[in-house]
């Protein structure tokens, strides 16, 4: 497990030089790896965020939720925190939401990091690195071999959620047995580099529209502002969703569906051509229609940085590229 957690620390630990708002690593309680919540129960329906009773479609996706952990008494997700619990639904209802009426949505409950276990050191940390990456590998595998029943799927996530499946793809992809089934893996949020691929061959980036097995991923930003975004690799591999193409050439708002943002009661508004898409030196760049709409007042990322709004500001461009892939795989 030493690649997953240097690789899960070497590029996180550069959030923690970069967020503003760190106060709460400083109130945090003693670590005692000894009192961490019990792992969740896959078998279980509790182990789940979200799982179908009766799956009504013909594909699935497994979804894994970005960082909800930020207060300063945790160090580790309890699953079975009702709080916690909720604070991960959000995040079904704004992010996964893209598959809905696709896909069969199954989403595990995991004991993640809190976002202050960034200023850890390297070795304190790694412990809860581990814990989170085995709990997401045995949801995954629980739901290959039970839950799945031969269904092509996507694998999707972000920011955390899609770290912990990079690093689960980049160790098992080619031996699970269900790589043929894999219509394409969306993790926004997150970087994957030019040697990540070079050493995993079974892993390839979607470079067209209706390709499929392959990987989608991008970290938005404005112009200028990639050496600050802490989850962008020097080198990473973008597609841009715009155009469904790694090329870099600029593609205009005219071309973007529609942006969706949510209100407190997560009621979806959507402004279409709300953003241009470009990518540039590994970042997305874009330019929203309304900066106030990506400003997160005491936010964890830097000015410029729209981490947040990685599905929300191509909401509709995903919504109809998961129908086409999903047509293409049935081809």
């Amino acid at each position: 497990m030493k690649r997953i957690a240097k690789g899960y620390l070497a590029l996180l630990l550069l959030i923690f030089f970069s967020i503003a708002t760190w106060s709460n690593c400083f109130a945090m309680p003693k670590l005692n790896l000894n009192s961490a919540p019990v792992a969740p129960d896959y078998g279980l329906p509790e182990g789940w965020l979200a799982k179908p009773t009766v799956p009504t479609a013909s594909v699935d996706v497994f979804f894994v939720y970005p960082t909800v952990l930020f207060n300063d008494i945790d160090w580790i997700m309890d699953p079975k925190d009702p709080d916690m619990r909720a604070a991960a639904k959000t995040t079904i209802d704004t992010q996964a939401i893209v598959f809905e009426g696709k896909a069969n949505i199954y989403a595990p409950m995991y004991r993640q990091m809190n976002i202050a276990g960034l200023g850890l050191s390297e070795a304190d940390a790694a412990p809860m690195q581990k814990m989170a990456h085995d709990d997401v590998w045995r949801a995954l595998s629980y739901y290959l071999k039970y839950e799945n029943k031969g269904r092509p799927f996507f694998l999707a996530g972000h920011s955390q959620g899609s770290m912990i499946l990079t690093d689960i793809m980049l160790e098992y992809w080619g031996s699970t047995g269900a790589e043929d089934r894999l219509i394409a893996a969306l993790l926004l949020g997150w970087s994957l580099t030019p040697d990540d691929l070079a050493a995993h061959p079974a892993m390839q980036m979607c470079d067209s529209s209706d390709r499929t097995g392959c990987v989608i991923s991008y970290n938005t930003m404005a112009e200028g502002r990639q050496s600050v975004a802490p989850t962008l690799k020097a080198g990473a591999l973008v597609v841009n969703p715009l155009s469904w193409t790694m090329e870099g050439v600029f593609v205009a708002a005219d071309k973007n569906l529609g942006s969706v943002f949510f209100d407190d009661k997560n009621t979806p508004i959507s402004y279409p051509h709300f953003t241009s898409a470009q990518i540039v030196d590994s970042g997305l760049i874009v330019q929203p229609g309304n900066v106030d709409l990506v400003t997160v007042e005491g936010g964890h990322f830097p000015e410029g940085i729209y981490h947040a709004f990685d599905y929300s500001l191509f909401f509709e461009n995903l919504k109809a590229n998961i129908a086409e892939r999903i047509e293409a795989f049935n081809r």
